[in-house]
């Protein structure tokens, strides 16, 4: 049944005729409404849908046969009507406009806009005397002044050949808002904002594109906005500024009618068992820091803005161009710790991601323009992640990035070219004057204005530095029962150590909710699945360019080309991000509309984007399984850089196969079975008891299988982390849990001898005859210490590891008064080129304590890069006040060690002094790496699972997938994933929990 308002709509059409078709049109509606969403063309040039129609042009022009006459009329202000019969493209309709357009070309006969309309209705040139006018006075903009805007700053003046828009008198108005309405709505642009106020309308920039872009007050956020939809910038639109029903000019014209000039924020009460903080952090505001320039020379961009600039959706549409000029740079230099470890005027902390970001937008600047020389002028490498360390030297051998330690003192601009002169420091002191075209400052990230705010909403207490009061021994619990924190809201780290956290908080929540669980879940709702039996295959094709990623090596509108004319192609086209959420719907779309029943995207990795393209296709009526995948990424545009005409090629092959393939697709439908609700943990250290009370906290049962006679694992060799937690105890407590917990079963002294079965449902029996079923594995096997060969180790007493001198310190400080320590033993060169990120810790840690003990002691520490990434610069820092002693050395010329006496002879070049120096040393403490326990190997070969080539097991995704392996139903966590703290094991011990 028809509402009120469908009713009256049905009952208000009227049947007319345009160009002898037969049509039903809503009442009320103008000719030139209905020819418009018929597809008729009528040219017009005053006409603006948020007005009232003038027909001042005259363009616009039809036949209207109506009560037995027939005559010209404006379609614009024409209503149509009952059995009225209209014409547009008569010969009197078409000499009539000409005419016009004759005399429109004859008084504005330089206007581009003019002459375009005109060559379009035929009319090259003008019998009339010519006049150099723009105007054509349609009076849009007086009526748009007037009628929206509520102003009324200008109007008409004078008569005859002197007419003409203007203010009054001719002065520049006070009463101009410059809004710039009349200038948007000019369609010859013959009037200005600035004609009238003598100002330029306030161009509002685009926060996405870091102010890079311009934006109007109607706009999208961002090109993955969740939801996709626009919003309007009430601090800026002219209808909340100026009132009086100003404007509204968006609600007159959406079709949809999806703007609401009354709606307002509303507040909505949520009951929850847990809350979830994690809003992140901001950016430093680089201006702080004049003396870089940021905000003065426009060659001067922060890392984000740079970040920007090389997206395919960015600004430069992902072409490396300078904001002055759009020219492309070719020496850029990138400026580290921009508001980070600076006590002065930013932030103590490092923000853990300057270093790497700055490396990856070096690579990918390279890989825009081979002409492009980076430079990344920085005081210590903090490459600290999983194989980062190979990234930076892969970024110096293959990308040429040149790596200057630098401190930077002054930027000025060079003149007359926008070349920025960067003056910086040595590390021995040497003032260096080096010219750029371009400088883009690595900022770091800091707590939001309002964090206090949020933190008295939440319960919760804060640090002096504003994050959150949390533990390294529980590091997402922050002072609040059922209140976690999480990302970079908890402490500055990148990406991988985040998605941990964020499914490390889960687990703790689902813990806390277990009686709970699934009590309130709804289905997700999807259209029935459509039947493609007995039909021929309609493929949709989709190539994505992935930014640069892909379309930077390959020519995808080639591919495009190539392949739409393959047998049962029924759709082709080109997508610039296909898995961004305007795709998935425009996909979801033609689907649809041309019924396509299989779909091939050609695109990057399969193992993270189908199962987002497979949704897709659900939500669509389509099976699941009725989608490919072409990876043209990493098997085509990655391994064939620079070699567009054979990837192209490839990528033609690749696509034209997979088209072969998804013709033959079926529907594959599944089922759902039993899942074993146990899990199996191989490794009893803290990342295996974490990840066993985390699973069994929510429920379910969880079996540790412990190779040695004891639990702990290398946690138990350590006494206090850095932050002075107690390790120890923490150990002792998480042993007694696991123990006792009714839902741990632990196998001591145990290994696993087979594992049968599948996905949820093992079952595994280990060497001393114990079988359980479970429904997921954990592999957690840890790691061990490097065991030395070099310094003298095991040839002298007082050459110790930083471990045993923990235990020496804990037990009463050792005898001496000078203490050395080596950093990297064992790490950040072959055959173990990868940083075991403790190290550095656990050498400040102990030169404070022996400091603390004995400020008449010595402590010198000879380091390649002090990494103590993200709140651990506050002991970096600490420890200098101390008066512990830094002498940086290269690997190439690393510290000499010899006997002397009783005392350990340390010798190497400083670099700073620019001399060779030396020390007697009563103890020299070896920083030694992390290896993979000697087990992985075996473990690797039972699951067949993969590790990288120092003998780490390899995650299915670096970044997405930090914790699963590529093989569903099996997980990852602690040291056998790679080196890391305390804190970031228990997170990714909890993260494969939940």
């Amino acid at each position: 049944m028809l509402g009120t308002k469908e009713r009256s709509m049905a009952q208000e059409m009227v049947t007319f005729t345009i160009n002898d078709r037969e049509v039903k049109i809503e009442a009320g509606k103008t000719v030139l409404q209905a020819a418009r969403s018929l597809g008729v063309w009528i040219p017009t040039l005053c006409h603006n849908p948020a007005l009232e129609p003038e027909g001042s042009c005259r363009l616009c022009l039809v036949e209207v046969e109506a009560f037995g006459r027939r005559r010209l009329a404006t379609s614009c202000g024409y209503p149509v009507a009952e059995g009225i019969k209209v014409y547009t493209d008569t010969e009197k309709v078409v000499e009539s406009r000409k005419v016009v357009a004759e005399l429109l070309l004859a008084r504005c006969s330089d206007n581009q806009q003019v002459r375009e309309l005109c060559a379009k209705l035929g009319v090259t040139d003008t019998p009339f005397a010519k006049r150099h006018e723009d105007c054509i006075l349609c009076g849009l903009c007086v009526q748009m002044c007037h009628q929206r805007m509520k102003i009324g700053a200008i109007g008409f003046a004078h008569r005859g050949f002197d007419r003409k828009v203007e203010t009054p008198y001719g002065e520049l108005s006070d009463t101009c808002i410059t809004c710039g309405a009349c200038e948007f709505i000019c369609p010859t642009g013959a009037i200005t904002a600035r004609m009238n106020s003598g100002k330029d309308p306030v161009k509002h920039k685009k926060e996405f594109d870091q102010e890079l872009a311009v934006r109007g007050n109607i706009d999208i956020p961002f090109p993955s906005a969740v939801p996709l939809l626009p919003s309007i910038d009430r601090e800026n639109c002219i209808h909340f500024q100026v009132g009086k029903d100003a404007c509204k000019v968006c609600q007159t014209v959406c079709p949809a009618g999806a703007i609401d000039f009354e709606q307002t924020d509303t507040e909505t009460e949520l009951e929850v068992g847990a809350v979830i903080l994690c809003p992140g952090l901001e950016r430093y505001n680089p201006r702080v820091r004049g003396e870089l320039g940021f905000g003065r020379w426009p060659n001067v961009v922060t890392s984000l803005q740079f970040e920007r600039i090389l997206s395919a959706s960015g600004p430069f549409q992902g072409t490396v161009s300078r904001p002055s000029d759009g020219r492309h740079p070719h020496k850029i230099a990138w400026v580290q710790c921009v508001g980070s470890r600076d006590q002065h005027n930013a932030n103590p902390w490092c923000s853990s991601v300057c270093c790497m970001y700055a490396t990856k937008q070096a690579v990918i600047a390279r890989e825009h323009d081979k002409s492009i020389q980076p430079t990344i002028l920085f005081m210590e490498m903090r490459a600290f992640g999983k194989d980062f360390d190979k990234y930076v030297e892969r970024a110096k051998n293959e990308y040429n990035v040149r790596y200057q330690r630098a401190m930077i003192s002054q930027v000025r601009e060079e003149a007359g070219t926008g070349n920025l002169i960067v003056r910086y420091a040595q590390e021995n002191g040497e003032l260096i004057d080096e010219t750029f075209d371009l400088l883009v400052l690595s900022v770091g990230l800091e707590p939001h204005a309002n964090a206090k705010e949020l933190a008295e909403i939440a319960g919760i207490e804060l640090t002096e530095r504003l994050f959150p009061k949390t533990s390294p021994l529980a590091p997402v619990e922050t002072t609040r029962d059922g209140v976690y924190a999480t990302g970079i809201y908890q402490s500055p780290k990148d990406i991988p150590e985040t998605v941990m956290q964020g499914s490390a908080v889960a687990g703790r929540a689902m813990a806390l909710l277990a009686e709970a669980r699934g009590t309130e879940t709804k289905p997700k709702q999807v259209p029935p699945e459509r039947d493609v039996a007995g039909e021929a295959p309609k493929l949709g094709v989709f190539v994505c360019n992935c930014g640069i990623n892909i379309s930077g090596t390959i020519d995808t509108k080639s591919v495009v080309e190539a392949v739409k004319d393959e047998p049962n192609v029924t759709h082709c086209e080109n997508l610039l991000y296909a898995c961004s959420q305007d795709s998935q719907e425009k996909i979801k779309k033609l689907v649809a509309e041309k019924g396509l029943n299989r779909v091939l995207v050609a695109s990057c990795t399969p193992r993270t984007h189908t199962p987002l393209f497979q949704e897709t296709l659900r939500d669509a009526g389509l099976n699941k399984y009725l989608f490919e995948l072409a990876d043209i990424r990493e098997q085509c545009s990655w391994c064939h850089m620079g070699r567009r005409e054979t990837a192209t090629a490839k990528a033609k092959d690749i696509v034209k196969m997979n088209i072969a393939k998804v013709r033959l697709l079926q529907p594959i439908h599944t089922e759902s079975v039993p899942v074993t609700p146990a899990a199996m943990i191989i490794g009893g250290g803290v990342a295996g008891m974490t990840t066993a009370l985390a699973l069994a906290d929510q429920g379910f049962e969880a079996h540790v299988v412990e190779m040695s006679d004891r639990l702990g694992g290398l946690a138990a060799t350590v006494r206090k982390t850095l932050e002075g937690a107690n390790v120890q105890e923490f150990v002792r407590s998480q042993i007694e849990r696991v123990m006792n917990h009714p839902k741990v079963k632990v196998h001591l002294g145990a290994k696993v001898q087979k594992t049968d079965g599948y996905i949820g449902n093992f079952e595994t029996t280990l060497d001393n005859g114990d079988t359980f079923k479970h429904g997921v594995i954990v592999v957690a096997t840890g790691g061990v210490d490097y065991q030395p060969t070099e310094y003298l180790y095991g040839q002298k007493e007082n050459v110790v590891t930083q471990r045993a001198l923990e235990g020496m310190i804990a037990d009463g400080l050792p005898k001496g008064k000078t203490f050395a320590m080596i950093q990297c033993v064992g790490s950040r060169e072959e055959p173990a080129n990868y940083c075991s990120r403790v190290c550095c810790q656990d050498a400040i840690k102990n030169a404070i304590a022996i400091r603390e003990q004995d400020p008449t002691s010595k402590v010198v520490i000879f380091y390649r890069d002090i990494r103590t990434y993200g709140l651990r610069e506050d002991y970096y820092t600490k420890a200098r006040e101390l008066g512990v002693m830094f002498v940086r050395y290269e690997v190439d010329r690393k510290p000499v060690v010899s006997a002397n006496g009783p005392f350990i002879r340390v010798e190497t070049h400083d670099f700073l002094l620019d001399r060779p120096i030396g020390i007697n040393a009563d103890y020299l403490a070896l920083s030694v790496g992390l290896r993979p326990h000697p087990t992985t190997e075996e473990t690797s070969r039972q699951f067949k699972l993969t590790r990288n080539q120092d003998g780490f097991f390899l995650e299915a995704h670096v970044k997405l997938r930090p914790v699963d392996f590529a093989s569903e139903g099996l997980f990852l966590a602690g040291l056998a994933h790679a080196p890391k703290n305390l804190d970031e094991t228990i997170n990714q011990a909890l993260a494969a929990a939940g």
